[in-house]
């Protein structure tokens, strides 16, 4: 599992999501949002963006290049 997919993770854990909501939120099926969390389909850059967004964090945080979650 990627680092990304590990912290998107936790960070969905966290507010106790769903994958349908999930789904929703990046325009997806419930199946296809699966998908991702599980790690078996790749995050677009448009996803990371509006997860960050979401979960106010940066993208960089979610790719794990910085353990800083608050946006600069």
């Amino acid at each position: 599992m990627s680092e990304a997919t590990r912290r998107i993770r936790q960070l969905i854990e966290s507010e106790q999501l769903t994958c349908s909501e999930v789904g929703a939120l990046l325009g997806l099926s419930r199946a296809s949002a699966n998908q991702k969390m599980l790690g078996r389909i790749g995050w677009t850059t448009n996803d990371l963006m509006i997860l960050a967004d979401h979960f106010h964090v940066s993208t960089d945080y979610l790719l794990g290049r910085t353990d800083r979650e608050e946006v600069a």
